[in-house]
């Protein structure tokens, strides 16, 4: 069994947080049931109401975790440290926004 990394950046992101988890979770049950997964959130101090979403999220899932920083580290310092906080055999980046498309993830 393979565990895959997803890694998500976000930044004032409270109404896609959600969504893309969601859609990332059943996803990843659907078409990769034998794999495990973790889905991590790195918040890079967002002012909106991210951090209490993701909180959420975290209680409902032990599969779904996130890093709350303390100041905003920016667009690339941030993502290269949850880079190292991932547990998995592969880590993809995915853009909170749904930039990517999450149908290519297997």
């Amino acid at each position: 069994m393979k565990k895959i990394s997803v890694m998500v950046p976000c930044y004032n992101e409270q109404d896609n947080v959600q969504p893309l988890c969601e859609s990332v979770r059943t996803l990843l049950q659907t078409e990769l049931p034998e794999d495990d997964y973790e889905i991590l959130f790195i918040d890079n101090k967002s002012t909106d109401n991210t951090r209490t979403v993701l909180r959420e999220l975290c209680a409902e899932d032990f599969q779904v975790k996130a890093i709350f920083n303390m100041k905003n580290f920016g667009q690339f310092n941030s993502p290269y440290y949850g880079l190292y906080q991932t547990t998995g055999d592969c880590t993809i980046l995915l853009c909170a926004d749904f930039q990517d498309p999450i149908g290519l993830l297997p």
